[in-house]
């Protein structure tokens, strides 16, 4: 990994630029819900610059064709007005962009990126390639649902727009991981009590951090896009579509390649109700399969991944564990 760069903070002078990274907006979500996510914004106090590719409609399972979402990025780094680049939201095949984009450019105009899901393919390569510190947290559907958790948002604007020096984690008092969007009555959140941040293996630690979604890291893995694992502090997290054996295939995966003997700390995202752990087979089984022997610190239930509300993870950034207790250091300038 690069020298660490921070990004300059994000202030109302600056617009924040949409992008489509994966999967097509256009024709896949309603327009309604496109723009109550772009209202959020601009109530924050933010104008906002559609990307190309998010208005691109396309039958495909991608948002249009590499050079059309590269361009996009490669327009929004090269604008002077442009903040911030947020992706809309994730899916699949971020990767595809990996090769041709102009990480010197990136360097030389360095700005927020942010996203969750398979965007932190995107995430991970800029700050391996450039040593930009980049951001694991919301994209624009955060904040287009229902009852947004103003959590999200806090932790966002203490990381990127009022930075705090210190940033501490405290857990959402509740989360949602419930599917709305099939519901007759989908204008609100069926709401859950919040355990917090569980600790497997206390501990301490402190590191730079690599954050993402832990399939998509893995896709990453001998290439040049996934930094050396040594002496890090890993934040993953899965989505809904992963049940117990996929989680347990990544998690194996995870093992066999080294990084169990690499990192310092570990931490993993509340997983959803759709990834149907359960008593008989929870994800502590796994945790004891695999990590029963670690000599790091290993939590797990912490406010990122596939429910709301998330906080922003600075990946490339410092981040100090003791036992349950998280935080992270400033990671944008100015």
């Amino acid at each position: 990994m690069s020298q660490k760069i921070l990004p300059p903070k994000l202030d109302k002078s600056k617009k924040i630029g949409i992008i489509a990274p994966a999967d097509p907006v256009s024709g896949v979500c309603s327009e309604d819900i496109i723009q109550r996510g772009y209202t959020y914004l601009k109530r924050k106090g933010f104008d906002i610059v559609e990307g190309e590719s998010v208005k691109k409609l396309t039958r495909k399972h991608v948002a249009g064709p590499v050079s059309l979402r590269v361009n996009d990025i490669h327009n929004f780094v090269k604008r002077q007005d442009i903040g911030c680049i947020i992706a809309f939201w994730g899916g699949f095949n971020a990767n595809q962009l990996l090769d041709y984009l102009d990480y010197d450019l990136i360097k030389k105009n360095p700005k927020i990126f942010i996203g969750y899901s398979d965007v932190t393919a995107l995430t991970t390569a800029i700050t391996t390639k450039t040593g930009l510190v980049t951001f694991s947290g919301p994209g624009v559907i955060s904040f287009a649902k229902p009852e947004p958790f103003e959590y999200t948002w806090e932790y966002f604007e203490k990381m990127c727009v009022n930075p705090e020096n210190k940033l501490a984690v405290k857990s959402s008092p509740d989360f949602a991981d419930d599917l709305y969007f099939l519901r007759k009555d989908n204008d609100h959140r069926i709401k859950k009590k919040n355990e917090g941040i569980k600790v497997f293996k206390n501990g301490k630690a402190k590191g730079r951090v690599v954050a993402g979604n832990l399939q998509t890291l893995l896709i990453l893995n001998a290439t040049e896009y996934l930094p050396d694992m040594t002496g890090k502090i890993l934040f993953v997290e899965e989505d809904e579509t992963s049940t117990p054996a996929h989680i347990d295939r990544f998690i194996c995966q995870c093992k066999q390649i080294g990084w169990f003997k690499k990192i310092t700390g570990l931490v993993f995202g509340r997983f959803t109700e759709q990834s149907q752990f359960s008593p008989e087979g929870s994800f502590e089984d796994l945790l004891k399969e695999y990590l029963s022997d670690a000599s790091f610190p290993v939590l797990y239930n912490a406010d990122f991944g596939h429910s709301d509300p998330m906080i922003t993870i600075p990946n490339g950034g410092t981040c100090t564990i003791d036992d349950d207790q998280i935080v992270f250091d400033r990671a944008v300038s100015g």
